[in-house]
C-alpha cells in the first residue's frame, strides 16, 4: 500500500519522502484546491528528482473547476508539468479530458464527489487509472469498490475533514463567493453557529456545530489494507513540515509492522532519530468518522454503528493537543498538573473553560513541579488540560537528522592502468565507473584494502553500502583472498571515483523511476444519469461537452456561475448534528418536543441556513435561506 503524503511546497515535500513517503501530493502555481499552497513548475521539477531517486512519486493537484478563459493556461501547465517528470495529476473539471494535453496519468479528485458506486463505476470506465474515494466511504463500501472497478482506490487515512461532501459544498461561495471548488474556501464550516428550531426556540447557542475533529486510522490500517486500498492518504496541504514529517514517520513505522515491509512502493529505509506521535502535532481531537459505517454503497450509512461516537469538536476549531492531566490546583497563575509527561517552558497548554478553548503559555517549571503560566482565566480544579504545542518535541523534528537511504553493494576492480566501481541498489539497478589510474602494490595489503572499504562506504545521506568487494584483474585475487593484491589507492583517488560513480547513480536512478507515458481516459462509457444540475461542478464548455458526449444534458452551470442561489442546497454531509447531539429520529422513539421538528435553522454571523434530515439515506442537507 503506497503511503501518500501532503506538501505545500517542494522543500516539505523533500521532507515527506525522506520521512517514508511512497509519494507526495502538492499544488501547481494554479488551479489547487489549497490556493494558498501553489509552487512553480522549477521546484516541482526538484521535488521529482529527488522522489524519483527514491522510486517516489509526485502527484500535482489541478483540482479546481476551470472557467472557459483558464483553459488554455491549464493546458499549457500540464504540459509544463508532464515534461519536468510529474507521475499523475489529481483533477476535478472533466473538461481536462477535452484538453490537447500530453499523456500523462490522471486521478480522480475527491473533489469529483466520489461516493456514489455508479460515479465511480462510471470514472474507472472511462480510464482513470486512480479514484480518490470520498472521506465519507466505510470499509465494506470500500471492499464492494475494490471488486467492481480496476482503477487503483485511493483513501484518505489521517487529517482534517471536510464536513461535506467534497465537491459539493458551496456554502463558502454562498457567504463571500470564495469556492471551495476554486480553492479559496474559507472554511465556514469553521465558524459558530446556533440551532434553532421552527418554533424560534434556540437549543444550541453559539457553537462551533460543523467543526469536526480530525480523522485518523490508526487502529484501522490493517483493514484498509485487507480491503483493497492501494494508496493510504495523509491530508495536510496547508500544514507545517514538522506536521508533515511527524504524521509521515508514524504512518510509516505503522504501514511497515502491519506489513513486515512488503508492501513498499518505493525504496531505502528511514532512520528516525526521534519517536513519532500524532497527538503532538496539530489535531482537534480524533474520530474514525464513517469507516466502521454499515453503508451500502449509496449515500446511506448504518447509524447505529456510530450512534455513540462523537465526530465533531464544538468547544474550537483549534489544535487541542495531547491530554496531560486533571488540573489538581490553581494559585494565580500557578497550576499543578496530575501528569506523568514532563512539561517544558515554552510549551503551550489548553483547556475548555465555560465552553470555550482557553489556551496559556509555560513560563516556568518550579522544582516541586508546579507550572507558572500567563494565563488570566479561572481555571477549576479537575479540569482536563491538554498540551497543544510540545516545544521540545518540534524543536527535535524541526532539527531532525531522519535519514532514507538506499541499499547499495559496491564491486571495485583494479588493473593495472584503471580503477573500476560498480554499484548495485536494491532495485537491482547498475552503474559502472572507470577511472584511469596506475596501480601499485600496496605494502600492507590488509590496511590497504580496510582504507578501500572506509573509503567507498562514505555515500553521503542518499546511500547505505551493505557489501563491499575487492578484486584485482592483475592476478585474478579477491578481497577474500589472503593472497590477493591490494593496489594502494590515495584518498583523493578513491574519493573523486566514489563521487562519480555515485552521481552517475543518481542520474540513473532518476532516470529509471521517470514516469512513463499514460493513455487518458477516453472510455465511451454512458453517465448513470441522463441530465445534470449545478451539483456537477460544470464551468467551462469543454465540461459541458464531455457530460454530453456520455449521454448527460448539463441543465445548470457551476453554483459559482448562477446569478442567484437563494434557497439552493450548500452543502451535502453524512454528518448529522441530531445524531452527534444524541436526537437522532431514528434512533429515539421519545424525544423532547423542541428536538421534534424536521427542519431546523442554522444560525449564523453572516447568515442563516436551512437544515432538512434526509433520513432515508442518513444524511443532512444544507439550504440557503
Amino acid at each position: 500500500m503506497e503511503l501518500l503524503s501532503p506538501a505545500r511546497n517542494a522543500d516539505t515535500g523533500i521532507i515527506a519522502i525522506n520521512s517514508g513517503a511512497d509519494a507526495v501530493y502538492i499544488g501547481a502555481s494554479d488551479f489547487g484546491a489549497r490556493k494558498a499552497a501553489s509552487n512553480t513548475v522549477a521546484d516541482i521539477e526538484r521535488l521529482c528528482r529527488h522522489a524519483h531517486l527514491y522510486g517516489a512519486k509526485v502527484y500535482v493537484t489541478i483540482n479546481t473547476i476551470l472557467y472557459d478563459n483558464e483553459l488554455p493556461t491549464a493546458q499549457k501547465l500540464i504540459t509544463d508539468l508532464h515534461s519536468v517528470g510529474v507521475d499523475a495529476l489529481i483533477i476535478q473539471d472533466l473538461g481536462i479530458l477535452k484538453l490537447n494535453i500530453p499523456p500523462i496519468e490522471l486521478h480522480a479528485s475527491t473533489q469529483m464527489h466520489n461516493y456514489d458506486l455508479r460515479r465511480i463505476k462510471f470514472l474507472d470506465e472511462i480510464g482513470f487509472r486512480r479514484i480518490v474515494l470520498a472521506r465519507e466511504c466505510s470499509l465494506p463500501q470500500i471492499r464492494e469498490i475494490r471488486q467492481q472497478v480496476k482503477a487503483e482506490i485511493e483513501c484518505f487515512g489521517h487529517g482534517a475533514l471536510c464536513v461535506s461532501m467534497s465537491g459539493q459544498c458551496y456554502m463558502s461561495a454562498r457567504l463571500g463567493g470564495r469556492s471551495a471548488n476554486r480553492g479559496e474556501c474559507a472554511q465556514a464550516c469553521r465558524m459558530k453557529y446556533s440551532l434553532v428550531n421552527d418554533k424560534g426556540k434556540v437549543l444550541v447557542n453559539d457553537s462551533y456545530l460543523l467543526s469536526l475533529k480530525d480523522f485518523a486510522t490508526v487502529n484501522k490500517v490493517s483493514d484498509m489494507i485487507d480491503a483493497g486500498v492501494d494508496s493510504f492518504k495523509i491530508e495536510g496541504r496547508l500544514k507545517d513540515s514538522v506536521y508533515v514529517a511527524d504524521v509521515t514517520a508514524f504512518y510509516r513505522k505503522l504501514i511497515d509492522s502491519i506489513t513486515e515491509g512488503k508492501t513498499r512502493c518505493s525504496s531505502g529505509s528511514c532512520i528516525y532519530d526521534y519517536e513519532p506521535d500524532l497527538r503532538k502535532v496539530f489535531n482537534r481531537g480524533f474520530t474514525t468518522y464513517f469507516l466502521d459505517g454499515n453503508s451500502s454503497g449509496k449515500l446511506t450509512n448504518d447509524s447505529s454503528s456510530n450512534k455513540n461516537h462523537k465526530m465533531a469538536n464544538h468547544v474550537s476549531p483549534k489544535s487541542m493537543g495531547e491530554p496531560l492531566g486533571k488540573l489538581a490546583a490553581i494559585k494565580g497563575n500557578t497550576l499543578t498538573i496530575n501528569t506523568k509527561q514532563i512539561i517544558n517552558n515554552g510549551d503551550g497548554l489548553c483547556c475548555e473553560a465555560d465552553g470555550a478553548l482557553v489556551g496559556f503559555r509555560v513560563e516556568k517549571v518550579n522544582a516541586n513541579g508546579s507550572i507558572i503560566t500567563n494565563n488570566t482565566s479561572p481555571i477549576k480544579p479537575g479540569t482536563l488540560i491538554y498540551r497543544n504545542l510540545d516545544s521540545k518535541f518540534i524543536r527535535t523534528v524541526e532539527h531532525s537528522k531522519t535519514q532514507r537511504k538506499i541499499a547499495v553493494k559496491m564491486f571495485l576492480t583494479a588493473t593495472t592502468d584503471a580503477l573500476t566501481l560498480q554499484i548495485v541498489d536494491e532495485d537491482n539497478i547498475y552503474t559502472t565507473e572507470m577511472l584511469p589510474f596506475a596501480a601499485q602494490k600496496a605494502n600492507d595489503a590488509a590496511k590497504a584494502l580496510e582504507n578501500l572499504k572506509t573509503s567507498f562506504s562514505k555515500t553521503g545521506d542518499q546511500f547505505q553500502v551493505t557489501d563491499f568487494s575487492y578484486q584485482s584483474a592483475m592476478d585474478g585475487g579477491e578481497s577474500s583472498s589472503k593472497n590477493c593484491e591490494v593496489v594502494f589507492v590515495p584518498n583523493s583517488v578513491s574519493n573523486s571515483l566514489r563521487r562519480a560513480a555515485i552521481d552517475k547513480h543518481i542520474e540513473n536512478r532518476i532516470i529509471h523511476f521517470a514516469p512513463k507515458d499514460c493513455p487518458l481516459p477516453s472510455g465511451a462509457a454512458k453517465y448513470f444519469e441522463e441530465s445534470g444540475d449545478y451539483h456537477l461542478n460544470v464551468a467551462n464548455r469543454l465540461a459541458r461537452q464531455f457530460y454530453k458526449e456520455h449521454g448527460c444534458e448539463v441543465k445548470q452551470s457551476a453554483f459559482e456561475l448562477l446569478p442567484r442561489t437563494d434557497g439552493l442546497e450548500v452543502m451535502t454531509t453524512k454528518y448529522c448534528i441530531r445524531r452527534e447531539l444524541g436526537y437522532c429520529l431514528k434512533d429515539n422513539k421519545k424525544l423532547p418536543p423542541e428536538w421534534l421538528s424536521g427542519s431546523l435553522l442554522l444560525r449564523g454571523q453572516y447568515q442563516d441556513f436551512r437544515l432538512v434530515f434526509d433520513c432515508k439515506v442518513c444524511a443532512m442537507r444544507v439550504y440557503a435561506k
